[in-house]
């Protein structure tokens, strides 16, 4: 049994600035090498033939390394050369960001185990889409099962699901995988990144299994880009990106680090609270006896999901811990802020969703309070003082949903992760 790393005080409760890169410099062209003069005898030429220009060989070239932008004091990073003779760090020099003066592609030591235990729990727990049948789910969608307020809802719910879980890894390469400096860490974060993959591949699975060809998907999937509160949600999220890649500041200032912190605190609203809403959507058709194959599938994205919130959570803890400053009332506020803009989002997108009001077994009202449960229930895992204070779960329910070797966070612990294999209903 794994427990969850408690050295950041408790665990969560239940759920039941953009800035310029300075552009580089257009580079000096290179004048033009004189053309060799030939000591060899022209050859006559012919009288039918045209004069045709003699050019030398093209010249073959040794590739050469570009100069790399210097990294004050000896950042670590990936993309630091390898210098023969260099000591190995120790666990003391090595930390979650700004380290500096050791190699990140060292395995050892390992400074944090909890963070490779969260690894190794991961991959214990992987799954393929390919495992569920989805035989009666498509009978269901191509025989009138479904309203048509449940099909909208799924239709923007499923392609909201598909761009988060490619905003998820584009952030972590872009944007957060630079900074990291442990190895376990961005060892981690490699595997969450193909986690994400493999959900996307499920939403896919998920629409072939209906039936529907290119063009069908296409226009399910193309939501995101068509729904106003579909696209303000996930923009929401690129800014905080956009705000690390974009910052003027050099890596590993305070600046840079504010940027870093903000995005990791956005992404851990992805994890914990965007992600769960939505799959409560699909697990309310679910209850209704609708789309039950689906909802196994969002079972098993919602136990990786899990994971990747304690692991987030875990890391937005450490960083703080390691750079206190960067902890200040102002950031704190900012933090609450995020989660109330957050918390806002995922009530219009319930709306947007849900026009008519909500579907059987699920209103806008209840969803819009889970939402803020879980906004509150964030800000509490960050010893935050919580916004709105909800006092009692609007979808308790939720708990028939949770598999039964996850993460509970009741306990704060992962339970036995194990390879994924088929779910039997009650």
């Amino acid at each position: 049994m794994l427990e969850f790393d408690d050295s950041h005080s408790h665990p969560p409760p239940s759920p039941l600035s953009g800035l310029k890169k300075t552009p580089s410099q257009a580079a000096t062209p290179t004048p033009a090498a004189p053309k060799p003069v030939s000591s060899a005898p022209a050859p006559a030429p012919k009288a039918a033939a045209p004069a045709v220009e003699q050019r030398p060989p093209a010249e073959v070239l040794t590739p050469t390394a570009r100069p790399v932008p210097q990294r004050s004091s000896e950042l670590a990073s990936s993309l630091n050369f390898m210098t023969i003779g260099r000591k190995r760090a120790d666990a003391d020099s090595i930390r979650i960001i700004g380290g500096r003066n050791y190699d990140v592609r060292q395995p050892v030591p390992v400074k944090y185990p909890s963070v490779r235990e969260h690894f190794l729990s991961a991959r214990n727990n992987f799954w393929t889409p390919h495992e569920i049948s989805m035989g009666d789910d498509k009978v269901q969608w191509n025989t009138g099962a479904l309203t048509e307020e449940e099909i909208w809802l799924f239709k923007c719910n499923i392609s909201y699901l598909t761009a988060s879980d490619n905003l998820v890894p584009d952030n972590l390469n872009n944007a957060i995988l630079e900074h990291i400096t442990a190895n376990e860490m961005r060892q981690y974060l490699r595997w969450q990144i193909a986690e994400e993959s493999n959900h996307i591949e499920s939403y896919f699975f998920i629409l072939e299994s209906f039936g529907l060809d290119e063009k069908g998907q296409g226009q399910i999937f193309s939501l995101y880009q068509d729904v106003p509160e579909l696209v303000n949600k996930l923009n929401w999220n690129l800014t905080f990106t956009n705000n690390v890649v974009n910052c003027e500041y050099p890596q590993g200032s305070m600046e840079a680090n504010r940027a870093l912190l903000e995005d990791l605190i956005s992404y851990y609203v992805f994890e914990y609270l965007f992600f769960p809403l939505g799959f409560s959507q699909v697990f309310a058709l679910a209850r209704q006896g609708k789309l039950r194959n689906t909802a196994q599938q969002y079972q098993y994205i919602w136990r990786d999901e899990n994971l990747h919130a304690i692991n987030e959570r875990w890391l937005i803890l450490q960083v703080i811990k390691e750079n206190p400053g960067l902890w200040d009332a102002t950031m704190q506020e900012r933090a609450r802020a995020i989660v109330n803009e957050a918390t806002h989002l995922e009530s219009e997108f319930g709306k947007a969703s849900m026009p008519n009001g909500g579907i059987s077994g699920l209103s806008v009202k209840s969803y819009t309070e889970y939402a803020q449960l879980m906004g509150d229930n964030l800000l509490k895992s960050l010893n935050l003082k919580p916004l709105f204070n909800i006092k009692e779960h609007p979808m308790s329910w939720l708990a028939e949903y949770e598999m039964k070797q996850e993460v509970n966070f009741f306990e704060g612990r992962v339970r036995d992760y194990r390879v994924g294999t088929a779910l039997d209903w009650e």
